[in-house]
């Protein structure tokens, strides 16, 4: 039977349901591993081992590194709720995890080969800071959550690239799962409602002219 995802306290609709429901149910239970670079563990073994340690220079290396940002996000809307005060911010969930946990969650061993994933991990940091760079310019937006919801862009894409077990075949599938799997993973609701409306009218989708540009520009730059 397929699980039916339900809204959640925060205002955020739950997203329908989808073909891809089950599977999303299922990762997000088992909680797979993701590659995290080499030069982003060692950075990490020496920042969290320190007596005293640096936050801001934790949360800039994580951010720089989409798996480590999800491992953290992840294992935070695991630990807690939106009713339980949940926090999104990379900094709030460091502190809310402590130094020890996070060293755990992002520092284990793990049988990715991080390397394979250097570029596509590259990619993804530089549309984030094109999509903060244009949020800055913008009323309304928060040129926090741009950079986060250009890091996590198109998530029911990676699946794949990780060679995780999975049917879709379809973009439209994609974008599915990707609201399936922040969803159930529990993500910050920015990075839920970007995922959400890929297919919604512009007037109401609040993200897409974003990332559309931040993705433009990454191109680009990437000729």
């Amino acid at each position: 039977m397929q699980h039916e995802p339900h809204s959640r306290d925060s205002g955020v609709t739950g997203p329908p349901r989808y073909s891809v429901d089950a599977y999303a149910q299922s990762v997000a239970d088992i909680l797979p591993g993701l590659p995290i670079l080499t030069t982003t563990r060692l950075q990490l073994e020496l920042l969290l081992n320190d007596p005293v340690v640096d936050l801001r220079a934790v949360t800039d290396v994580i951010l720089a590194d989409v798996g480590a940002t999800l491992q953290i996000l992840r294992t935070v809307g695991r630990e807690f709720t939106a009713t339980d005060g949940r926090p999104d911010r990379i900094e709030d969930c460091i502190v809310s995890l402590s130094a020890a946990r996070c060293h755990q969650v992002v520092c284990a061993p793990n049988d990715s080969e991080s390397e394979t994933f250097a570029e596509e991990w590259q990619f993804r940091r530089m549309r984030a800071e094109r999509a903060r760079e244009l949020a800055r310019d913008r009323e309304g937006f928060s040129p926090e959550e741009a950079y986060l919801v250009g890091l996590l862009h198109r998530l029911g894409t990676i699946p794949h690239l990780l060679g995780w077990n999975i049917n879709t075949s379809t973009s439209d599938e994609d974008d599915a799962l990707g609201v399936m799997l922040a969803f159930h993973w529990n993500l910050p609701d920015c990075v839920l409602s970007a995922s959400s409306e890929r297919h919604e009218d512009a007037e109401t989708a609040k993200w897409r002219d974003i990332l559309e540009r931040a993705d433009q520009l990454t191109q680009q730059s990437t000729l």
